[in-house]
């Protein structure tokens, strides 16, 4: 049996240290964005006794914001970069539900954006 260098073995062995610890970060970024879907469709659906959204029309809108949050990292964002979040989830909003008043999506992007913060602030520690 033919024995394998050891440098080659060696090198092999630390690009896989290194590797590892970026897909751990994936994957508890991943797992964590999760949880923060989890926990705002929670308190969106209870919000909804504001709103009276059909369960359809609810549906689309938590599906909206699961799309924005799962496609972002979870790094710390500027203003700007938060507000461009809203409004993209404010546009997809008046595209995928044209039933809705603009009062009503109004009332429904200020209640997403106090329970993202409040999930955010939980979903963290």
């Amino acid at each position: 049996m033919a024995s394998r260098p050891l440098f080659p073995t060696l090198l092999t062995m630390t690009s896989l240290l290194l590797i590892l610890p970026t897909l751990a970060s994936a994957a508890d970024d991943t797992a964590t964005r999760k949880k923060l879907v989890a926990c705002i469709n929670k308190d969106i659906t209870a919000a909804n006794s504001e709103w009276k959204l059909s369960a359809g029309d609810l549906k689309k809108f938590t599906n909206i914001i699961d799309r924005e949050i799962m496609k972002e990292s979870l790094a710390k964002k500027t203003s700007d970069d938060q507000l461009k979040i809203i409004n993209d989830i404010k546009e997809c909003s008046h595209k995928e539900l044209p039933s809705l008043d603009d009062t009503t999506i109004g009332k429904m992007i200020e209640t997403l954006k106090a329970k993202g913060m409040h999930c955010s602030s939980l979903v963290k520690h």
